[in-house]
C-alpha cells in the first residue's frame, strides 16, 4: 500500500524538501502554496503527476483548506501523514507590530493548522492510521524580541500539538511538533537581508552574526536534517513519541 502525505507550504523551503524526501521513499505527496504560475509549472515537472498533487493555494481561506484536502483524497483516496509546514515571518517591535500582518500571522500559521488537522483528521480515524507533525520552531519553546506574531503563534502551534496528540492517545495516530533553529531558507534569508540592510554591513557577515548570536554549533540547520526527522516520525518505531515538541537548534536552547 502506498501512503499519502499532504503538506502546506509544500512549493517551497522546509516544505518542499519534505515533499523530496518522501517522493523518494515513494509517497504519494499533495503539495500547496502561494507560488507563481511560471515556478508552478516547473515544479510539477519534478515529479509524476501519477504520484503528486501540487497546488497554487492561499491557505488562510477555510475554502482554499477544504479543497486542498479534498482534491488530495480524491486522487490518493486516502491521507495518512499531514505535514502543517505553511508559515510566515515578521520582525518589528509590537507597538509598531501591524494589526494587519499580526492577523495574517496568526492565521497562517496557528488557525490553518487547527483547520487542517480537523479537516484530516476523521480521515486518519477511517484507516485507522495516522501522523501528523507540525513544523514550528525553536520560538515555539523560546522568544526573541520583536517577533511577537511568530513567538506567539508558534507557541499556540505547540499547545495545539500537545492537545490532538492527547486526543489521539488511544489511536493508531500521533500528533508532534519540530521546532528548527535558523534554517537557511527564504524566509531566514528575508531577515538577514533586514538586518544586513539595517546594520549597513555585508548579507555573508549579518549571515554571521546572526548564528553566532544563537547556534553555538555555528551551522545552520540542513533541510535534510528536518526532513529525515519527519520521516522518523512516521515510522512505527516512533509510535510511541506523541505530544513532544523535537528540537533541532545547534545548541541555541541549552544556553
Amino acid at each position: 500500500m502506498i501512503k499519502t502525505i499532504i503538506i502546506t507550504g509544500g512549493t517551497s523551503g522546509i516544505g518542499l524538501d519534505i515533499a523530496k524526501y518522501f517522493y523518494k521513499k515513494n509517497y504519494n505527496i499533495a503539495i500547496a502554496g502561494i507560488i507563481k504560475n511560471s515556478l508552478l509549472n516547473s515544479l510539477k515537472k519534478k515529479f509524476s503527476n501519477k504520484k503528486s498533487l501540487i497546488l497554487n493555494l492561499d491557505l488562510i481561506k477555510r475554502k482554499n483548506i477544504k479543497k486542498f484536502v479534498f482534491l488530495s483524497r480524491k486522487k490518493f483516496k486516502r491521507i495518512d501523514v499531514l505535514i502543517n509546514c505553511a508559515g510566515r515571518q515578521h520582525v518589528a517591535p509590537l507597538c509598531n507590530f501591524s494589526d494587519k500582518i499580526w492577523e495574517y500571522i496568526i492565521s497562517i500559521n496557528l488557525n490553518t493548522p487547527f483547520f487542517m488537522i480537523k479537516e484530516t483528521l476523521p480521515i486518519m480515524r477511517k484507516n485507522n492510521w495516522g501522523r501528523i507533525i507540525n513544523i514550528s520552531s525553536v520560538h515555539g519553546s523560546i522568544a526573541s524580541e520583536n517577533k511577537s506574531g511568530y513567538v506567539s503563534s508558534k507557541h499556540g502551534l505547540v499547545g495545539l500539538t500537545k492537545v490532538v496528540a492527547l486526543e489521539t492517545a488511544k489511536e493508531n495516530i500521533t500528533c508532534n511538533a519540530i521546532g528548527p533553529g535558523f534554517v537557511m531558507t527564504e524566509l531566514v534569508k528575508k531577515q538577514i537581508k533586514k538586518l544586513a540592510k539595517k546594520d549597513k554591513m555585508s548579507f555573508k557577515k549579518a549571515e554571521a552574526n546572526l548564528i553566532k548570536e544563537k547556534h553555538p554549533s555555528k551551522n545552520f540547520i540542513k533541510k535534510n536534517d528536518v526532513s529525515s526527522l519527519v520521516y522518523y516520525l512516521t515510522s512505527d518505531e516512533a509510535s510511541q513519541i506523541t505530544g513532544s515538541n523535537l528540537i533541532i537548534d545547534g545548541g541555541w536552547t541549552a544556553q
